[in-house]
């Protein structure tokens, strides 16, 4: 879903979502006739389906309060890591709005005596699901392939991709589970001290 104020900005939006074509089905065939299209830029096809906007149109209306919640449960990991040896979420910037989309640490080995893998092992052994969120895009092979893209020449991004694990974030985990998450992670941490 794009939203945007510029309306220049959302047509060329439209453009690019729709294979870079002109026009799309609905403005082709008219009452008037068939218009041809022409595709003016590289684009994609990234336009939703009818239901998936349907479905998108109703989760909407639980937008603020599903904001509402995340933001209780992120602030609830800023405090219950904040003397451990991680590196953690930076806090919002004034005037900006934090979607709370993935919630991460970062696992230094030098800090401790353990990796970020080992520490995704270690909740997982707990039943609880991470995630990497996000490797560096010269670690792809794709990338490194196509343009010659070398993880050494990006060291910090491949330090960050290497050391970030995602922890569970959703407006429908419950205190509870986030609780268990939170001493799982703090006991993962306490033992390799």
């Amino acid at each position: 879903m794009i939203i945007g104020r510029d309306a220049a900005e959302i047509a060329r939006a439209k453009v690019l979502a729709l294979h870079g074509m002109s026009k799309d089905a609905w403005h082709r065939f008219s009452d008037e006739g068939f218009k041809h299209y022409q595709v003016v830029d590289c684009g994609f096809k990234y336009n939703m389906m009818d239901l998936q906007a349907a479905i998108g149109i109703h989760q909407l209306r639980r937008l603020e309060s599903n904001l509402a919640r995340r933001n209780v449960l992120w602030t609830r990991y800023q405090q219950a890591f904040e003397d451990l040896p991680v590196g953690r979420p930076a806090d919002e910037l004034r005037g900006h709005r934090h979607a709370r989309h993935l919630y991460t640490l970062q696992i230094n080995p030098e800090a401790l005596p353990l990796d970020r893998d080992q520490f995704m092992l270690r909740l997982h052994r707990q039943g609880i699901g991470t995630g990497v969120h996000y490797r560096s895009i010269p670690d792809h092979p794709y990338y490194r392939e196509r343009f010659g893209w070398r993880s050494e020449d990006w060291p910090h991004a491949h330090t960050i991709g290497g050391q970030t694990v995602s922890l569970p974030l959703s407006s429908k985990l419950s205190d509870g589970d986030q609780g268990f998450v939170i001493e799982a992670t703090r006991e993962a941490l306490r033992a390799v001290e």
